[in-house]
């Protein structure tokens, strides 16, 4: 407030350009302090509330393994989340989603409670026999949270990635948004751009220009005055919507609690996002995307796209993380297959249309 100490009003001196304080703002750029590891395997088991838990098998012969500092960054683990969910999320897929969630904390990390977890592993007096049951009992964690955190994880990175490619003219994620999975719901978000909105008597007031409201609103009306099946391409195109959906994929980002923490590596203080769990990582390494996203007036700009965003693989639809400005597929192998013959494939159009030119040309200046 405007007011010193002993009540005297002071003018405020605030910028309206820094009026919203980012960490440059405050003093240094906000961090992630946390330390993977990995049990060699679980049991299921069902606990008192009757749900499904995955048991850490913690003892002499199956003591825990800390992954090495460059294992898995921020970005490997979005991505491998958003892979596993895409895996679970496959009619074809001939495992079961306990099968394949356990896979994964078994060969990448243990998902919950790794802060709390960590210290207890690192402890100098930290012995196996003695511990290894409460280092166990401490790691238990649900099913259906682990399903329930994932496919809220999973579908703001379909929806960013569905967006990222409205803007660089790529709307077939966008496009698909829409399909259900085998676990997860798809997401309504782009339908109201597949049909011309003139044709619609929707009243969104009541929405109050909430875009989530709006769709539910359109998705409701659309029940009882089905269209036409959409041809594949948009009617009117969703660019002309980002703010509103941008927003919209914000409001699905959890907040973040940041408070001072020891680096280990420095021994210095830094300002650090708590870490109680894998999703934690994952979700501030998608806020961190979006927070260094260009300013809209640059988005679709060639050379303004940054390295370092979330895409899905042309091939496969994997999620991948853009190493460059130019990548669009992963690195498996049937997939660098598929993007050699599609540059031979352009070579070819684009000698095919030289030739083209140079005919017609010879032919006018004949």
């Amino acid at each position: 407030m405007p007011y010193t100490w002993d009540g005297k009003y002071v003018e405020s001196k605030a910028d309206a350009r820094t009026d919203t304080l980012g960490f440059k703002e405050i003093g240094g750029i906000g961090q992630l302090i946390y330390h993977l590891f990995r049990f060699k395997n679980y049991k299921l088991e069902y606990d008192n509330n009757n749900r499904v838990c995955a048991f850490p098998i913690c003892g002499k012969g199956n003591e825990p393994e800390i992954a090495d500092a460059d294992d898995y960054t921020g970005w490997d683990l979005l991505a491998s989340l958003c892979n596993l969910a895409k895996k679970i999320d496959d009619f074809n897929e001939p495992k079961s989603y306990l099968e394949l969630i356990i896979e994964w904390c078994r060969y990448v990390a243990h998902p919950y409670n790794i802060d709390f977890i960590y210290r207890g592993l690192s402890d100098e007096s930290y012995d196996i026999d003695e511990d290894g049951y409460y280092i166990s009992k401490d790691g238990i964690f649900s099913i259906d949270e682990f399903m329930t955190d994932l496919g809220n994880l999973y579908q703001a990175a379909r929806f960013y990635t569905a967006l990222e490619g409205v803007c660089f003219d790529d709307e077939n994620a966008a496009y698909n948004l829409y399909k259900d999975g085998r676990h997860f719901d798809g997401l309504p978000f782009f339908e109201r751009y597949k049909h011309p909105q003139d044709e619609a008597d929707i009243d969104y007031s009541s929405a109050g220009g909430d875009l989530l409201k709006e769709m539910q609103l359109d998705s409701a009306y659309r029940e009882t005055h089905p269209l036409p099946k959409a041809d594949g391409e948009f009617d009117h195109t969703p660019y002309d919507d980002y703010e509103k959906l941008r927003d919209t994929l914000i409001d699905m980002i959890p907040d973040f609690r940041i408070r001072l923490k020891v680096d280990p590596k420095t021994e210095k203080l830094v300002f650090s996002a708590d870490v109680n769990s894998v999703f934690d990582i994952a979700w501030y390494t998608l806020a961190r995307m979006l927070s260094e996203d260009p300013a809209l007036l640059d988005k679709g700009k060639e050379k303004e796209r940054p390295e370092g965003i979330m895409i899905c693989c042309r091939h496969c639809g994997d999620f991948i993380m853009r190493r460059n400005s130019r990548q669009e597929y992963c690195d498996k192998q049937e997939c660098q297959r598929a993007r050699n013959a599609k540059n031979q494939r352009d070579y070819r159009e684009r000698r095919r249309i030289e030739k083209l030119k140079k005919k017609h040309g010879g032919q006018e200046n004949g």
